[in-house]
């Protein structure tokens, strides 16, 4: 199984498990490391994180604090303020070594974790800045980029204009859990931006591709005509013109002189 299969299989789960399939998305990208390795290092860390909880706490203080103390206090997990955008950042298994991140990658780190000892972390995917829940107390929040520093409703709203503005629109709902494929579209999508600014127009349209495997979110006009526009950059114009074919099918029929436009052009290059 070629490891984009793996991770189509993996997005059709009932229970997607996010750290398999950023694991996956590395392989994919020609990360070195197995995914098998990857998933022994995440077991690792979180057999860790359960014995220092549990000698804290005892086994009836599992909390997703004690967790979150552990991993940004103790093993001293942070944000990249510095070279925000290296791929590393987005990249789990170089996460996990390096012990360093951006706010998504090191969620995932967290809602891994919290997830064997029956401890509910849930992603929040807030537009710029990604928190984690907790499902105990849905009232606060953790930003894993600030070593794991706790945020109230008040507390996220202004981590959202210290990124957007002070005159930005904050919308409660930002605040509400993220589907775990929607997780997973953002990590790509990032990883996709990541590389277009390094000029790998090959990685780039490998995670475009990937996003387009997740049911609910690839299928997306945005999703398509980006994908499509990868296809042309890395001079595969006839599958991006089945792309846009296809997408032009289904959209809108406003939208669709554009699209014709933009296929008629490609289909005169080809000529």
């Amino acid at each position: 199984m070629s490891h984009r299969e793996h991770f189509s299989r993996l997005v059709r789960s009932p229970f997607v498990p996010l750290g398999e399939a950023c694991f996956v998305i590395a392989a994919q990208l020609g990360h070195p490391e197995p995914v098998e390795a990857g998933l022994a290092s995440l077991e690792a860390l979180t057999d860790d994180t359960i014995v220092a909880v549990l000698v804290a706490a005892g086994p009836d203080g599992k909390t997703l604090d004690l967790i979150a103390q552990h991993l940004f206090g103790t093993l001293g997990f942070r944000g990249d303020a510095d070279v925000y955008y290296d791929v590393r950042n987005s990249m789990l298994p170089d996460v996990l070594r390096r012990r360093i991140g951006i706010p998504i990658s090191l969620g995932i780190v967290l809602i891994e974790v919290a997830e064997r000892p029956d401890v509910t972390a849930t992603g929040v995917g807030m537009p710029g800045h990604f928190l984690v829940g907790d499902g105990a107390a849905p009232t606060r929040w953790v930003d894993a980029f600030d070593r794991g520093r706790w945020l109230d409703a008040n507390g996220a709203e202004a981590r959202f204009r210290a990124i957007h503005g002070a005159d930005a629109t904050f919308d409660p709902a930002f605040l509400a859990p993220t589907p775990r494929p929607q997780i997973l579209a953002r990590v790509l999508a990032n990883l996709a931006g990541v590389y277009r600014g390094l000029g790998d127009p090959t990685r780039q349209l490998r995670s475009l591709e990937l996003r387009c495997d997740i049911p609910g979110v690839g299928q997306a006009p945005r999703a398509q005509v980006e994908l499509a526009e990868a296809y042309v950059t890395v001079g595969r114009v006839d599958t991006a013109i089945s792309v846009l074919e296809e997408l032009n099918e289904r959209v809108d029929p406003r939208r669709r002189e554009v699209l014709v436009s933009r296929i008629d052009m490609l289909r005169a290059g080809l000529n």
